[in-house]
């Protein structure tokens, strides 16, 4: 899909709020139509895997060390992404991209191929990020799953400001908050499960009020915008 993107929005030059909205309802929907037979049907999944020693202390031991692989790689591969972005050639090339296209163009960079390569990498993070939700947490399959999560990393980026490093940090906070709003629902906490439903977007829209104006001056000088040339 975010190939598909990355054609309409690079090549054709489409909008790109318009462009992703269509597409995240086409999968919302191509989704929902194949994964229509698997509806409610459990599967192994992931195994958790427990870290010796640590796994064992109170509190922190279950939420921090029994998790499946994924999990476990999500910190790795933030690392990796920070370390390609700010300490290899291809990195300094997609921020060169980010920030002026035209210039990056002028010294010899393509960014028509270097915004096909970030998105399609991006792509297939969220991709994983997704399938995660049904192999990792859920072991089964329901329609709309991800009940809009990827709009909270939208959030995360904006409290990151943009740096991977820290949007590890942000992701902590925001796992909490849906970690939370699920242990009060299993708890039984007389609060209405709309309500605790509620809790990690309204602590999104917290961190676009709070943090909006420092992401934006932290942003890419050319975010949403395409480069006009032919390479």
């Amino acid at each position: 899909f975010n190939a598909l993107f990355a054609w309409l929005v690079v090549d054709r030059r489409a909008n790109q709020l318009a462009t992703g909205l269509a597409l995240m309802f086409c999968g919302v929907g191509l989704s929902a139509l194949i994964g229509a037979p698997y509806i409610g049907r459990p599967i192994t999944g992931l195994a958790e895997l427990r870290v010796p020693g640590l796994a064992s202390i109170p509190v922190l031991g279950p939420a921090l060390f029994v998790h499946d692989a994924l999990v476990y790689a999500a910190v790795p591969v933030a690392v990796a992404t920070w370390w390609a972005l700010f300490w290899t050639r291809w990195g300094l090339a997609v921020r060169a991209v980010g920030e002026n296209p035209v210039a990056a163009f002028a010294a010899g960079r393509s960014p028509r191929a270097v915004q096909y390569q970030a998105l399609v990498l991006a792509g297939l993070l969220a991709g994983i990020a997704g399938a995660h939700l049904s192999i990792g947490v859920a072991k089964t399959w329901a329609e709309w799953m991800t009940a809009g999560r990827g709009f909270i990393a939208v959030a995360l980026v904006v409290f990151a400001r943009w740096q991977p490093l820290r949007a590890i940090a942000g992701a902590f906070l925001f796992g909490g908050a849906i970690s939370l709003q699920l242990q009060l629902q299993a708890r039984g906490v007389p609060i209405s499960p709309f309500v605790l439903d509620m809790l990690p977007y309204v602590l999104s829209l917290a961190v676009l009020a709070a943090w909006g104006g420092m992401g934006r001056q932290a942003a890419p000088g050319s975010l949403g915008r395409v480069f006009q040339g032919q390479r």
